[in-house]
């Protein structure tokens, strides 16, 4: 089986809800652009990936990696065999370093197309289902503490038993005060993870963490900037509540370095910011290895590549 067909779609949707995040400034993401991969084998299979970089967060837009697969990974990738993942990622990663939400899509791609070409679903390939059923999580961004508790009580009727909460975008006093509506809404059950997008400087986020660890949050994602690897690490060490990376973690490489030097406990494992399944589960081998828990997480995404990290997040311990 050979690839012999390389083509990409830029796709634009409106959002039911605006995404808020640390870079609020009174208006949250309202629509979004991914790039859609459909690669074509000699032996007539079609298989699909789906970028979901946006530039401000992580680097990669839909311009960018348009522009990255057309010249320069389409071409080097023409011609293989899509089942060989380790040469397919060889390939990639010496046509171009980094660029992982450019290499994210014909990663998915060709794990279409193998399952496709063997009658069976990724998870099979991936080593198999740990798990049938896996709960979802509900992201809550900006509002009031009102407006939060009346959306999570909304979901948890519609089925969600966890939450997502976004904070950094707003003053400190009034982020504590939504976890702590949320928290005395939901009752002690019901997990909290918080995710602050980079959001906080280092001593903001040593006294904002101290403020929220009474109210019994899983975790609190990315606090500050993803370069100041020390300063998670301080946060880390003198925390109760454990420090889960996300934009500081990229790859292998990353995934070494944040182990070594202790600077967080849960990774976050988004396929398109890592480059794609097979990079995403090596990360996951070397966080079990260490002992570090994983949240399989997503970008504003479609339904491919929610697909792709739902077969995932089947496999992992």
């Amino acid at each position: 089986m050979k690839i012999t067909r390389f083509e990409a779609f830029k796709v634009k949707f409106e959002l039911t809800n605006p995404y808020i995040t640390a870079e609020y400034k009174g208006q949250g993401l309202a629509e979004k652009s991914c790039v859609v991969v459909r690669l074509r084998t000699d032996d007539g299979l079609e298989g699909y990936g789906e970028s979901d970089g946006h530039a401000k967060f992580t680097y990669e837009g839909p311009e960018t990696v348009m522009a990255m697969l057309q010249h320069y990974l389409a071409p080097a990738v023409l011609g293989l065999d899509p089942r060989n993942l380790s040469a397919l990622h060889d390939v990639m990663d010496r046509t171009v370093p980094a660029w992982a939400f450019a290499k994210a899509p014909i990663d998915v791609a060709c794990h279409d197309l193998w399952g496709k070409s063997l009658g069976l679903p990724i998870y099979k390939l991936l080593g198999g289902e740990l798990r049938d059923r896996i709960p979802l999580i509900w992201p809550v961004g900006g509002g009031t503490p009102e407006e939060n508790v009346r959306q999570v009580k909304q979901k948890m009727d519609e089925g969600y038993q966890s939450f997502h909460i976004k904070i950094g975008a707003f003053h400190p006093d009034q982020d504590v005060a939504r976890v702590a509506a949320i928290r005395d809404a939901v009752g002690p059950e019901i997990p909290l993870l918080l995710d602050a997008n980079q959001g906080w400087d280092y001593l903001t986020a040593k006294r904002t963490i101290a403020r929220l660890e009474p109210y019994q949050t899983s975790m609190i994602e990315q606090p500050v900037p993803a370069w100041d690897r020390q300063a998670m690490a301080h946060l880390q060490a003198s925390a109760s509540i454990p420090i889960s990376a996300d934009e500081s973690l990229h790859g292998l490489h990353d995934a070494a370095d944040l182990i070594r030097n202790d600077t967080a406990r849960i990774f976050s494992l988004k396929i398109g910011k890592c480059g794609g399944l097979f990079r995403t589960r090596q990360i996951a081998a070397i966080a079990e290895a260490a002992g570090l828990d994983c949240f399989v997480n997503s970008m504003v995404e479609m339904g491919i590549s929610v697909a792709a990290s739902v077969h995932l997040a089947a496999t992992l311990p």
